[in-house]
């Protein structure tokens, strides 16, 4: 039988606060990973003295522990042969077995120095729509390029989305579009700017003295709803352009299109500076009320592996602050 003790009757189990229910607990395992390993031991040298003097142990006990495995089992594991043994037929089959679950133990291991090592692993980041077209990849680059040894997969979604994500432990660190205030949660402010009434040069609007009272007549370009970005640009404008054709683009798609004159849009001013600066774009009068984004980085409170903290530090490094 089992080395472990027998367990314990159901009438006898003191009750546990918390316990899963019993249907769906697994069964305590009367195999131990002891006789696995000594099983495996005398089947890797067809030998009972060789496994004792690798394991350590006396060759009596090799065969105590080898006897309790094949008593569970009801089934012979060895055969002897002269001073040798040989796997039997339902030796041959636990072998591999036995092997796979060692195998995935080495896997335990290797997950245990990830998580000890800020130089391995990898690290599972979301960011929103405009921060992570625009912000994220000039943020991650430096990191990446200083720690080439560290995983890094970044997805795209939703503000909703990223905090579910984030609370669940499905990511460790999101970049969104606002302020993040939610039970368990840090964050800290990566850039704030105004969001700012743009067009091209040449776009009729450009031109205009009364430019905010005139929004019905274009097309407004719209970031993609659900986003941050998107809802401010809406507080901003209020009852400006709520009447304009509007046009939903992908943020990739979004500054080009502006360039090209097809229409005005909202947008962090921040990130379209440098096309204002060399001409490409043009900032719109308006004297509707000032409104701020900030472009955020949120991470789980508590404990963190040592590569999630190394990502952390650097972003404090590049962040703006309150």
């Amino acid at each position: 039988m089992s080395d472990l003790p027998p367990p314990l009757e159901p009438d006898s189990a003191p009750p546990r606060t918390g316990a899963r229910p019993r249907s769906l607990a697994r069964p305590r395992p009367e195999i131990t990973l002891d006789q696995l390993h000594t099983f495996l031991a005398v089947a890797e040298r067809q030998h009972v003295s060789a496994a004792a003097d690798a394991l350590g142990i006396s060759q009596g006990s090799v065969s105590t522990v080898v006897h309790r495995l094949e008593k569970h089992l009801g089934l012979p594991l060895f055969q002897r042969v002269g001073r040798n043994v040989r796997l039997t037929d339902v030796g041959r089959a636990l072998r591999p077995v036995a092997t796979r679950i060692f195998d995935d133990l080495a896997l335990v291991d290797e997950l245990r120095i990830s998580f000890l090592s800020d130089e391995r692993g990898e690290i599972s980041v979301a960011a929103g729509h405009v921060v992570g077209a625009h912000r994220v990849p000039g943020w991650l680059a430096p990191f990446v390029a200083a720690h080439a040894r560290l995983g890094l997969r970044l997805r795209i979604a939703r503000f909703r989305d990223m905090i579910v994500m984030l609370q669940g432990g499905e990511v460790d660190i999101i970049f969104t579009g606002a302020s993040v205030y939610a039970p368990g949660l840090e964050s800290m402010t990566m850039e704030r700017t105004e969001m700012a009434l743009v067009c091209a040069p040449s776009h009729p609007l450009a031109r205009s003295r009364q430019a905010a009272a005139e929004l019905n007549a274009y097309r407004h370009l719209q970031h993609e709803r659900g986003t941050a970005t998107h809802e401010l640009a809406l507080q901003m404008l209020g009852d400006h352009g709520r009447d304009a054709e509007t046009v939903e683009l992908e943020e990739g798609a979004l500054v080009p299109a502006l360039r090209a004159g097809l229409g005005f849009a909202v947008m962090p001013r921040a990130l379209v500076e440098s096309d204002v600066a060399g001409g490409r774009l043009t900032v719109l009068p308006y004297r509707g009320p000032r409104v701020l984004q900030s472009f955020t980085a949120a991470r789980r409170e508590g404990v963190h592996t040592p590569a999630v903290e190394l990502l952390w530090t650097h972003l404090r490094g590049l962040a703006q602050g309150d």
